[in-house]
Formats: C-alpha cells, structure tokens, sequence
C-alpha cells in the first residue's frame, strides 16, 4: 500500500494530483482544509489536505479505513477519523475555554455508510459530496469539509496570530480565544520647558520721539525684518537723541550708528578660541541641517585650518543617518565611528586622544518631548568634556526658536549655529534669540555646497541682514 499526502487550493487540483501520481485506482482516505503557509506566517490562506493510497494487488479496501474509539471520562464516546498522516493520535486536542469568540475551526465530524466494496471508480467521477453524520457507522473513505469562508480583506488581529500557532497539521476543532485587555499607560505630567529670562516690555514698543523721517524708516525697516519692538525702538531712540541735524538726514550714517548699537548686543565665538581636543556635540530639531553642518566644519577644519577631524556618528535612529554620515566623511577622508549607546559614544571619544576636533553627530531632539530630551541628556552626560552647539534652521518661527532654545538650556550649550541663512529674507528672529538667550553665534550656513557655505559667525554680516534682506557671505 503507498500513502501519499497532497495538498492544493482547490479540491478539483488536488484529484487531479493523485489521479497523475497514484493512478485512476487510488482510493482517498480522508480531506480536510487546513492553513497553508509556513505556522509563523501573519495571514494563511486555506488549502485542501487530501490522503490517498493506492493499493497493491492482493490488499483490499478495508485495510484502509480505521476508527478511533478513544472515550473520554465521564463523557459518551465520540468517534474522529484518524489521520494516518499522523505518527500517533490518542485523542482530540482541548479547547480553549472561552465565551463570545467570533473565530472558529470547523470539526470533522465522523461519518457512517453501509460496508464499502471494492471497485475501480475513475477520479473524474469522484464529486464531494455532503455526508450525514452517524455515530454508529464507519468513517467513508472521502470526507467534505466544511468551514467558514475567510474575508481576505478582513485584518489579522492578535486571535488569528494564536489559531496559526496550532500548526498545520493540528486537528481541526473549535477554539475560543480570551482577550485579555491592556493595560493603560499612565500619560506623563505635561513637559514644562524653561523659559528664556529676558523678555520685551510692552510699553516700549511704539512711534520714535524727535525721529527725523530717515530715522523713521530705518525703524520701519527694523520692525518688517521682524526684530523685537523693544530693541528696535531702544536703538532708534538713542539714534535720535543723540545725532546731531545734519548726521541725522544722512540716511548711510544713520544705518551705520543703529548697525554698530545691534552689533554691540551680539555675542560671537573666535575660530582661534576653539582648543585643540575640543569635543563639539551638535543638538537641534529634526531637519535642523546638524549632519551638513557637520561635514562642513569638517572639512573648514581639516582643509583650510589644517588640523585632524574625526566624526562620531551617533544619529543611529534617522533612516540613513549612518549611510549620510559615512557617505560625508569618505568625501573628505576622515575618520568615523557609529555610537549606538552613550558608553560606546564616551569609549570611542576616549579612544580619538590626539585629535584636535572631534564632531559628535547626535540624533535629532524633539523639544516638546519629555522622552527625547531624557535621551538627549543621556548622551551628552557621558560627554563631561563636551561642548554642546544648538543647530537652528533660519527659516523656524521665532516661537519655536524660542522654544527650542529655551528647552535646550538643561544641556548648558556653549554656542549657536544658524542655518539656511540663504531661504529666507528676515533676520529679525534669528538675530532676537541670540539677543535673548545670550549665547554667542559660532558659524552661519547658507546653502547646500559643501566646502564654500561655512560663514564663520560675524555679528556685522547678521545686522547688515537686517538692512538688506538677504545674507551676504
């Protein structure tokens, strides 16, 4: 006797396959539909089990079809049909207890016909056909199954996930699933960020007092370019009290005193005062422009400065940060290492002793999540030699300038970097940060070239943004 299992979408093909592997003589034992696809896969979509034999000559049908009369205690005897692709069946599986359960497997019920004769029935006659179910009789050689039709477009959720754990070749029979409902999780106390400590009187703003209509202009200029009121008509007041009738109708000498009074609140840091062995960490937003900024002070550093850069990559999170990162630096062959935690960013810093600057590219930090500065503080507290620079975009609004400053002043930041100076024509917030937070500018960006969009920061090319409307390098 050769037993064979076959397996196929339909019933129909899988006829067709015993027909061309065991022959118009083979007789089937049992069908069943089970989950196709490997047991780990998410969605299987059903297919039909079918076990034929085909006899060898002297053996007859009745060596085929056996029964099962296992009896549970203290329960009537149930008959199954035993599967003889199966090494050993003691009985059917448990069910998992449950209430109101939506999914189900179909149960094979056992079948009864008459004693079965033995004759050569061709298998394009053989139909599936219902059979009545009868606890007295013998299983027949050919079962229908009947199941539930599955919506493929219905999403698989967590209780489909555990009935194809069951495996393929489990038994099929009614499973109830227990949903346990999850747990809440406690919401976080709202974020409370720092606020900057200056902030404008409302009583300052207003018209100039004496102002000559030059002066008067300028002012205007100033409040369209979006500088603070307050600041504005601070420096246009003492413009007009002290310049004299004939300085004051000369609009170059007018924009030259009110240049020199905003320049003089502007803090700036020397490409000199950077020592050798710095480590310079870069925190901002997302989309900030940190990593170009990045290549860029590389290659300021290492090309016209002359001195060793190496880069620690620790934007593991972005999609593409490492690949950006390693892309940069082997442009301009220097040295990096990808940090995945804080203790291999501080072991690696450790290692690059003898490097005069080392560029710390971290990943991008939303200010208004409580869990993003945590992880941000985590990375820079193994840093206790650091020097931290805050990357803002140009093109931000002063608010969320504000914001981000204000947030990030936990770290202690050392530095301002400004980018996209070149996408935008108003200057007035950038130049109103640096005024409010105190902290000096370190470097100006202003386009997407890599060796020549580095302007180191000058506080006489930001105020004369103010008069012009564009950045001039």
């Amino acid at each position: 006797m050769i037993t064979r299992t076959f397996r196929a979408d339909t019933m129909m093909q899988a006829l067709e396959q015993i027909k061309k592997d065991l022959g118009q003589d083979a007789l089937v034992v049992s069908a069943r539909q089970i989950p196709g696809g490997q047991p780990w896969q998410v969605w299987r979509k059903p297919v039909f089990e079918v076990i034929a034999v085909r006899l060898e000559p002297g053996e007859e049908n009745s060596d085929v079809v056996g029964m099962d009369h296992t009896e549970k205690k203290g329960t009537p005897s149930r008959p199954v049909i035993k599967d003889l692709n199966r090494k050993d069946i003691s009985g059917t599986k448990k069910s998992l207890p449950s209430d109101n359960s939506r999914l189900s497997r179909s149960v094979v019920e056992p079948v009864t016909s008459a004693p079965v004769e033995k004759q050569d029935v061709p298998l394009e006659t053989m139909q599936p056909e219902p059979i009545k179910a009868n606890a007295a009789a013998k299983p027949v050689d050919v079962v229908e199954i009947h199941s539930k039709p599955t919506d493929k477009r219905e999403k698989p959720d967590a209780k489909v996930d555990l009935i194809q754990q069951l495996g393929k070749d489990e038994t099929l029979e009614e499973v109830r699933i227990i949903q346990v409902p999850s747990r809440k999780k406690t919401p976080l106390p709202p974020l409370q960020l720092p606020r900057l400590a200056w902030e404008p009187r409302k009583d300052e703003t207003g018209i100039i007092d004496g102002a000559w209509p030059v002066l008067q202009r300028l002012h205007e200029q100033l409040l369209r370019q979006g500088l603070d009121p307050a600041m504005a008509k601070r420096v246009c007041q003492l413009a007009a009290d002290t310049l004299g009738y004939e300085t004051a109708m000369d609009g170059r000498k007018v924009a030259d005193h009110l240049r020199n009074q905003l320049e003089a609140h502007i803090k700036v840091i020397r490409e000199a005062s950077i020592k050798s062995g710095q480590v310079i960490c870069m925190i901002g937003p997302s989309g900030a422009g940190k990593t170009s900024f990045s290549a860029k002070l590389a290659v300021r550093y290492r090309n016209e400065l002359k001195r060793s850069v190496a880069w620690v990559c620790a934007d593991t999170v972005r999609t593409g940060g490492i690949a950006e990162a390693r892309a940069f630096t082997e442009a301009i062959n220097i040295p990096m290492k990808v940090a995945y935690t804080p203790a291999e960013c501080s072991a690696i810093v450790d290692s690059l002793v003898g490097t005069d600057l080392i560029i710390v590219d971290t990943p991008a930090c939303n200010p208004r999540r409580e869990e993003s500065l945590i992880e941000t503080g985590s990375l820079l507290t193994s840093l206790p030699g650091r020097s931290t620079w805050v990357v803002v975009p140009a093109t931000a609004k002063e608010n969320d300038l504000s914001n981000t400053i204000g947030a990030f002043s936990v770290f202690k930041p050392r530095g301002l970097v400004v980018t996209k100076m070149d996408e935008t024509n108003s200057f007035g917030p950038v130049y109103n940060i640096g005024v409010r937070s105190q902290l000096p500018y370190a470097y100006f960006s202003c386009g997407s070239r890599i060796l020549d969009d580095l302007v180191p920061a000058a506080g006489s090319r930001l105020v004369q943004s103010l008069f012009t409307e564009r950045f001039d390098r």
